[in-house]
């Protein structure tokens, strides 16, 4: 194994935070011979998912559980135990982690309580250098460290977006966004008003309802779309997302971005009128309140929130127009709400990956490309939110040197699509795959930049790094070196005709089955990155359980998951 990696630099490296990006970046750079080093502030691994009391650190809810299912949100080598439940709760998944870092034993990469206090860039010897500091010992010497590599992965939900909400010196109760919301009991009699709604305002909801909270009101100005997990006939609704149709979805993509986002949008609204079919006469769904841009849909997934609604735990009304006194709201449509103790601002949170780093690195500074960043309305370039990155997460400016995890989502699970994403930064680091010229560097940031340009033309857009063509997905795979495209409907590909012939099994579930994380580590990666020799099996058992869920199974996940709610 070679000393020096793409670029002719060195190969060590530091990864700042060690939550779930952080540890499967530190995992697949050193599996390709990386010196990682792993700084996380908090004394334990996990992230988000690990709860915290600490009103500054974004943490889940004690009654929070995922929305994606163990067999298409586990990494790609490692999937969850037997014995988890469908849908993991919050400590599982912490578990879960901490068990992944043991089995790949990363943990020995990891320096936990320890927080990166200063990023600079030494010029002479091209090398990063990163001030660390103890937060166990706060009173010990600050510490320096070189390296030639950093990958940023300190989180998709950082910084806490706080509106500007009119008269708000006025209220006497408390006000607080979501991210500092830990103890749901300390509101049990209280009347909350939460603002916004979404998968963060759903979760606190149930976790509200279930402490005994006295009135509950949501804010919210758009009209929502709300699935289950599960529907009403048992099903569970992300199993009949197949390879078959995400290739549908990406072909509709291809022939008109706005036209397969109205098709989308349309199938959710569906699958919400079909399992909540009151909810259509709701308040919460009138006509005076319109959905957000078709692109713009993202669905509430919850399996309590609409009989919240219903059952009339829940009220609903418009956005805010003014605090008006000590505990009193009003509403844009002249309504009034009054005797509020507490308003919870669920009002979204986005990466600051930028923060720490020098102005000249910052995917952020609009300084450094302001043709590139002209294109976008100020509203998001003034408050940073959106990164210009190559593909994503490498940096513009450093490509070889600086990486950003966080900034971008795409059709697949986070924790899969991020196990992805650094199995491909591995493959460039280390030189198999090597970067195009700056040239196409910056065209490729500034597309990306004139993509999201052409989405605002057709409403807000919230969610800013997405990266849904299929050409991105076929690009990460095959940087990475899974041939899943060569596999897979690629009737041109003799490897897609050997797979069919040999194992016409394995290739009717790959194709027909649940989109299983394990195909990512299936094939020989022909001297990229490893694969898994326990996927295939992993996939089929993955499969047989999905299509052996019955009834008695839709009991026994209702009696876990609708009385402790959800995110």
């Amino acid at each position: 194994m070679t000393s020096h990696g793409s670029g002719g630099l060195g190969k060590r490296v530091a990864v700042v935070g060690a939550g779930p990006l952080g540890l499967v970046a530190t995992k697949n750079l050193t599996e390709e011979g990386f010196e990682v080093t792993a700084f996380e502030r908090a004394g334990s691994l996990g992230g988000l998912w690990r709860q915290t009391s600490n009103t500054q650190h974004t943490s889940v809810l004690p009654n929070t559980f995922t929305n994606t299912s163990k067999y298409t949100g586990a990494m790609t080598d490692y999937p969850m135990p037997a014995s988890y439940p469908v849908h993991p709760t919050a400590d599982q998944i912490q578990a879960y982690f901490e068990s992944y870092a043991d089995a790949f034993n990363v943990r020995k990469h990891v320096r936990l309580s320890t927080e990166v206090v200063a990023i600079n860039f030494d010029k002479a010897t091209k090398t990063w250098r990163l001030t660390v500091r103890s937060t166990d010992t706060p009173d010990e010497q600050d510490e320096t460290l070189i390296f030639d590599r950093l990958v940023i992965a300190t989180g998709s939900f950082k910084k806490a977006l706080i509106p500007d909400i009119e008269g708000v010196e006025k209220f006497e109760g408390e006000v607080m966004h979501s991210q500092a919301f830990k103890d749901p009991t300390k509101y049990k009699s209280k009347s909350v008003l939460i603002v916004g709604l979404g998968n963060t305002s759903a979760d606190s909801i149930s976790a509200l309802v279930g402490v005994g909270a006295k009135r509950l009101i949501v804010s919210h100005r758009h009209k929502f779309v709300v699935i289950p997990r599960v529907n009403k006939e048992g099903k569970i609704l992300e199993f009949t997302l197949t390879f078959k149709l995400l290739m549908l979805i990406y072909w509709l993509q291809g022939v008109s971005k706005v036209l397969a986002a109205t098709i989308i949008a349309r199938e959710f609204t569906k699958l919400q009128d079909a399992n909540y079919p009151e909810l259509r006469k709701h308040r919460a769904c009138a006509n005076d309140r319109k959905l957000p841009a078709a692109h713009n849909v993202m669905p509430v997934v919850s399996d309590d929130l609409a009989s919240h609604f219903i059952e009339g735990r829940l009220e609903s009304v418009p956005g805010i127009k003014a605090i008006t006194g000590p505990k009193s709201i009003r509403f844009t449509d002249g309504t009034e709400a009054k005797d509020i103790d507490v308003i919870l601002l669920c009002t979204g949170l986005q990466p600051d990956l930028g923060s720490m780093i020098p102005a000249e690195f910052d995917p952020y500074n609009i300084n450094l490309a302001p043709k590139g960043f002209g294109v976008l309305p100020a509203r998001y370039t003034d408050h940073r939110r959106v990164a210009r990155l190559y593909q994503g997460f490498i940096s513009v400016e450093a490509p070889h040197q600086l990486a950003f995890l966080g900034a971008c989502i795409a059709k697949r699970p986070n924790f899969q699509l991020y196990d992805l994403i650094s199995m491909a930064l591995a493959q460039i680091w280390t030189g198999n795959h090597p970067l195009p010229s700056q040239v196409e560097i910056e065209r490729n940031a500034d597309a990306s930049m004139k993509e999201l340009a052409n989405l605002v033309k057709h409403g807000d857009v919230k969610l800013t790094g997405i990266m849904g063509q299929i050409e991105y997905d076929q690009w990460l795979n095959e940087v990475a070196g899974t041939r899943l495209y060569a596999h897979l409907g690629n009737w041109f590909s003799s490897d897609c005709w050997k797979l069919w012939w040999n194992d016409r099994k394995l290739y009717n579930k790959l194709t027909g089955g649940i989109v299983s994380t394990h195909m990512l580590r299936l094939f020989d990666s022909k001297g990229r990155r490893k694969a898994w020799p326990g996927a295939r099996a992993a996939i089929m058992e993955a499969n047989d359980r999905a299509s052996n869920w019955t009834a008695e199974h839709f009991i026994d996940w209702k009696s876990e998951h609708w009385k402790e709610g959800g995110a």
